[in-house]
């Protein structure tokens, strides 16, 4: 028998649903089946917008879609990283849920459904253009869309290397793609990486903002949008269209002694902006409610009369559109942040309401954000009531939305990729999906004044400036002689230096430290590589060896070529190839050939290992063998000049 307080509970849902439904029906009345523009403007602070305050004429064109539209002005990301926010942003669920806890070695699982399939099975056109490789198609978040533009062309001479593209380039791309499906309904999803660091704005907006760079790139994205939008007017398609803009999460700039993003939940990284322009309203609305950007899938279905699925966690805020409407009390939106698990810290968990802040840690903390929106004094131990009754809400929420099934998630990279991350300022160091709060783990904000220094090490590494990061590195390891992730970056940067011994220490003692690390495998590489620089040979070909053995014995290579995953294979190769050349040098003929055979059989297109492999084979008077490799490598590079010369010499000699 259903009791009558669950039937009243009933009553009240389908009421709030089908009043919910009938706002939507009313907002786009007249306005047949709208197009959808979903902009999203990376690592935006939303104090750095004009439409949210700012004083300084950054984004006239984003303020031109606020005065048309709705402004939320208290909206969260739930995770201050690129691809898990933008997960959450296109799925409208929580990292949890969705399983995407990073932007290294995470990708988007099939099961997940994107707002983009869903509106393609309605018969939209959709596409997308994003500006950096963290949001490439391999990590899933391509998923739903016809075309899926994340070609990292050339750039200016701020950003010259392929890992992302300037906004105008972004801009580009979007209006061709405008000009080819304006004729049917459509989804257009554009991703701006302007904002990230480096912040090098290109001109007039460097000299304009030579003192705030930051808000020179946000007014360089404002400006790239723009265009956007003029093409959307020129088609007549700006009035009639749902657009929506918004950020993936902010920049902290120093404050809680966080220089970037992605450590601190606090709201200088949480807090973004979020706008919504509905079809042929003029509104110019301010709502101070808490959002989410997960609320954005379920808000666009409902605006669409689209169903939503019953995995979607945000909240539908389409009644927020069309008419005034109340603060629901007590809706908390989650946030995480696992970066501090990659140096054994604790993960950090939060909830936020209107008013209140509360984060999970080994120390918690709550702030009273009415009275302290900068988050500087922690009143947990002053309103310990408070803070209980937010940690019940967000453990309930971690129950609720939380999957164990994450082999979907995994994204094994290749060294390419890392390199490209890295370039970004991003490590492929796994971070550790805990859920449940170690209090013997360290606090993250214990280690921030380490964490800082590796971010000053990242950006000295990324201009080049190889002394400079090892100054700062000296400096963090005096503060943690244990940290591993130092004496792996000291001992790359020995390695630009040219500094064999010093490599030598570093990645003996990462390996002391850690020897079942997954970077191991590297570590014995580099240092098999540091030896034969050295003239150590036998120690080199005695590290290279016991990385082949590691990767073996780890399962991650094979014999089969067809179940070798890309990273292991393309490490298995380096290392066959490094030990053969050693084995070369050391006059071990017969071995080195038969390295050089392993390295082949991984890659046979290799123009210089088969030229190698000639050599060895050669000088092991394997005349046959060195021959048919020789033609091996000019068959793949007609211009290896040394291989002819092999071959002419070999025609040359008598019998």
């Amino acid at each position: 028998m259903v009791r009558p307080r669950f039937m009243l509970g009933l009553l009240l849902v389908s009421f709030v649903v089908v009043a919910g439904l009938l706002a939507a029906a009313h907002l786009l009345s007249g306005t047949g089946t709208p197009n959808v523009i979903l902009i999203s403007i990376d690592t935006c602070r939303a104090d750095h917008l004009g439409c949210y305050g700012h004083a300084g004429q950054t984004t006239p064109n984003v303020d031109a879609v606020a005065r048309d539209g709705v402004l939320f002005s208290n909206a969260f990301s739930p995770a201050p990283k690129t691809l898990p926010a933008h997960c959450s942003m296109l799925t409208g669920t929580i990292p949890p849920y969705h399983g995407v806890r990073d932007n290294a070695n995470f990708r988007l699982g099939d099961s997940n459904i994107t707002l983009a399939e869903l509106l393609r099975e309605r018969g939209y056109r959709t596409g997308a253009a994003v500006g950096t490789a963290v949001l490439d198609s391999r990590t899933g978040v391509g998923q739903g869309f016809d075309t899926y533009d994340d070609r990292m062309m050339a750039g200016s001479p701020q950003t010259p290397s392929r890992e992302e593209r300037p906004g105008d380039q972004v801009s580009r791309i979007a209006e061709a793609w405008l000009d080819a499906n304006a004729s049917e309904p459509f989804f257009l999803f554009l991703n701006y990486f302007d904002a990230h660091d480096p912040y090098e704005p290109p001109e007039p907006f460097a000299g304009r903002f030579s003192d705030d760079p930051y808000s020179g790139e946000i007014a360089f994205a404002d400006q790239c949008i723009g265009r956007v939008l003029n093409k959307l007017r020129g088609l007549s398609l700006y009035e009639s269209s749902l657009i929506i803009i918004t950020g993936d999460h902010g920049e902290s700039l120093g404050e809680h002694g966080e220089s970037k993003h992605g450590y601190y939940i606090y709201n200088s990284t949480t807090k973004v902006p979020m706008i919504f322009k509905a079809p042929g309203r003029s509104s110019g609305r301010q709502v101070d409610r808490v959002v989410s950007i997960t609320d954005i899938v379920p808000t666009v279905l409902a605006l669409l009369g689209v169903p939503a699925p019953s995995s979607v966690q945000g909240e539908d805020l389409s009644s927020f559109l069309s008419h005034d409407a109340t603060e629901r009390e007590g809706r908390c939106v989650y946030s995480e942040a696992m970066e501090a698990t990659k140096f054994g810290c604790s993960a950090l968990w939060g909830t936020q309401t209107l008013a209140w802040k509360y984060i999970q840690a080994p120390r918690p903390e709550l702030y009273n954000l009415m009275a302290d929106p900068n988050e500087q004094r922690n009143v947990v131990d002053v309103y310990p009531d408070r803070a209980r009754a937010l940690r019940v809400q967000l453990r309930q929420i971690m129950q609720e939305h939380s999957r164990s099934d994450r082999t979907e998630n995994v994204l094994a990279l290749d060294p390419v990729s890392l390199a490209r991350l890295r370039s970004l300022g991003y490590t492929g160091e796994p971070v550790d999906e805990e859920f449940e709060l170690d209090s013997k783990k360290e606090d993250p904000k214990d280690f921030i004044k380490v964490y800082a220094k590796l971010e000053i090490i990242d950006d000295y590494i990324r201009r080049g400036d190889h002394a400079g990061a090892r100054r700062v590195g000296e400096e963090a390891l005096a503060m943690r002689p244990d940290l591993v992730r130092l004496h792996d970056i000291l001992g790359r940067v020995a390695i630009k230096e040219g500094n064999i011994e010093a490599g030598i220490r570093h990645y003996t003692e990462a390996l002391r430290l850690d020897p079942e690390s997954t970077q191991a495998v590297a570590w014995y590489n580099n240092l098999g590589t540091l030896m034969a620089r050295g003239k150590r040979l036998d120690e080199a070909a005695e590290y290279f060896r016991q990385a082949i053995r590691k990767i073996r014995r780890d399962g991650e290579g094979s014999h089969n070529r067809d179940h070798l995953g890309s990273p292991a294979r393309s490490l298995l190769f380096s290392l066959h190839y490094n030990l053969a050349n050693t084995l070369l040098n050391q006059g071990k003929f017969d071995e080195a050939v038969s390295e050089y055979r392993e390295a082949l059989w991984i890659n046979p297109n290799d123009a210089q290992v088969h030229y190698e492999h000639g050599v060895a084979s050669y000088k092991l008077g394997q005349t046959s063998e060195a021959v048919g490799a020789f033609r091996a490598a000019l068959r793949l590079a007609p211009d290896h000049a040394r291989a002819r010369r092999a071959l002419e010499a070999i025609s040359r000699r008598p019998g």
